[in-house]
């Protein structure tokens, strides 16, 4: 006789809960957005702020305050501006210890620079923008971060200027390297160069900084130079103390040293517009800087480029030629054609043993990712409105775009000055701009079209002038039509004028 079944116990209800829904992220709304903490967004914060308008916010990607100063670290980092130009006239600085300012020097300046002006509290670091995109119903930008912050600005500046997305390329073979590799604008501090096999490759404005650093501590250093560049003498010095001392006494004196060396460098614009005397007398420099650092005649002709000086940047240093003539430095005139697991390979197919390879190759200019992250009136991005030729009006303010000033942006160099320079003119016209539209009681501003074009045709024909040209040379000067994006040529007085007088009537106002 089998037992009966036991009955089955009833199952206990479980109660299901409904989905969350996460909450939204709420949205802070500022009156100006800043991208970048470096010249640029700090002196537009500093300019907004003496204006009245104090609702402002600096976002910033870096884990610290300078822009490009705080990534940027790699051995033997100096500015290539005399250290009193590349400082902010309304932030004067008699500390700088050499005349040529080290990195570590800048960035303390940067950040010392927000603590007296009272904006450190404005700045979000470690904050990277992913979108920006303007909305016509509130006539503000809509701006969101990676960590999912969501800010809605009445106004945007981005200034996170041009040298700050380092350049890698990939070549075959690269993954497979067993050394280091890594790019002198994300330097590795953390390996040991030390009798090391290194093979360097590029030969332009940092490479010029980090070699001659680098090359008494390593094994031997293989510097790929596929197009030399021109390099003049560097008249960098240490200021004595006496003499910073003094200019910490009487701060006219200082400006005085530094409004003197900008109009100084005035006479510099009609010569760069006269090609056959840049050929003249910057060629001739450059030889004579090659012949006083490199003794052998066949190195000389071979570090001696074919390209009319200006046309690349031009690059200043005492000790680039003496380092490579070292017994430890190769220079090869090549292309790094691709890398192996121990070594690399140039165009002429030997390979070199190595343990560690640097990029020196420089930075995203032509297309850096802020272009494909800022979305202006029509939903386009900047870099689908410019399809690889940027053009802007007095390198800010861009048609299509509302409220909205790109610092450094097109045809923005002045020859004379320098970014710090160019920075703080920029900021007054900004911050000019924005408390004429708030006392006007518009919701919004943009340049007219027609005031821009007339603007960029102005400029084209001293641009055709310079040798900075696709004829001349390859340039990251050039954009993808062949056309100098980078300097406005003209007087820094006239410059000046032009950005500290705001023009209402270049822009339409609703």
């Amino acid at each position: 006789m089998t037992d009966a079944p036991k009955a089955a116990k009833p199952r206990r209800k479980t109660a299901v809960k409904a989905a969350e829904t996460p909450a939204p992220t709420p949205v802070r709304e500022v009156e100006a957005l800043i991208i970048g903490a470096g010249p640029s967004g700090l002196s537009a914060c500093i300019k907004l702020k003496e204006q009245g308008v104090t609702d402002t916010v600096i976002l910033d990607q870096a884990n610290r305050i300078g822009g490009t100063w705080a990534v940027n670290d790699y051995p033997g980092l100096q500015c290539d501006v005399p250290s009193e130009m590349y400082s902010l006239g309304f932030a004067p600085n008699p500390e700088w210890t050499r005349t040529y300012a080290p990195q570590a020097e800048i960035q303390r300046y940067l950040e010392k620079v927000a603590h007296d002006f009272g904006i450190v509290d404005h700045v979000r670091l470690n904050t990277r923008v992913e979108d920006a995109r303007w909305d016509a119903a509130s006539a503000r930008w809509h701006i969101t971060t990676a960590g999912g912050e969501h800010y809605s600005a009445r106004f945007f500046i981005p200034a996170a200027g041009y040298i700050g997305e380092a350049k890698m390329p990939h070549f075959p073979g690269q993954d497979s390297f067993k050394g280091a590799v890594f790019h002198s604008g994300l330097w590795n501090h953390d390996y040991d160069l030390r009798g090391k096999r290194v093979a360097v490759i590029g030969c332009g404005a940092s490479a010029i900084q980090f070699l001659p650093a680098i090359q008494p501590k390593v094994g031997h250093i293989y510097s790929f130079q596929r197009t030399p560049t021109w390099v003049l003498p560097k008249p960098d010095y240490a200021v004595p103390e006496p003499v910073r001392k003094l200019f910490k006494r009487v701060p006219m004196l200082e400006k005085l040293v530094r409004e003197s060396a900008l109009l100084g460098f005035e006479p510099l614009l009609p010569l760069f517009l006269r090609e056959n005397l840049v050929k003249r007398f910057g060629n001739r420099l450059g030889e004579m800087n090659i012949r006083l650092g490199i003794k052998d005649p066949a190195m000389r002709k071979a570090l001696t480029p074919d390209h009319t000086f200006g046309c690349k940047r031009p690059l200043l240093s005492n000790d680039w030629y003496p380092a490579l003539a070292q017994p430890n430095v190769t220079v090869l005139f090549q292309g790094l054609h691709h890398i192996t697991e121990n070594g690399v390979v140039g165009d002429d197919g030997k390979e070199i043993p190595v343990d560690a390879i640097i990029f020196g190759t420089g930075y995203a200019v032509a297309e850096p990712a802020i272009y494909r992250i800022i979305k202006g009136a029509d939903g386009r991005s900047l870099s689908e409105h410019w399809q690889g030729c940027p053009r802007a009006y007095q390198g800010m303010a861009i048609h299509g775009f509302p409220n909205m000033f790109m610092m450094l942006g097109p045809n923005s160099h002045s020859l004379v000055g320098s970014v710090m320079w160019t920075s703080e003119h920029q900021a007054i016209y900004i911050a000019q701009a924005v408390k004429t539209l708030q006392q006007g009681g518009h919701r919004q501003l943009e340049v007219r079209r027609p005031v821009q074009d007339a603007f960029n045709a102005g400029i084209e024909g001293k641009l055709a002038k310079m040798p900075i040209r696709a004829d001349v040379c390859e340039t990251y000067y050039l954009d993808k039509g062949g056309r100098n994006q980078f300097v406005w040529p003209e007087y820094g007085v006239n410059i000046k004028k032009r950005l500290t007088q705001f023009e209402s009537g270049d822009y339409a106002w609703g």
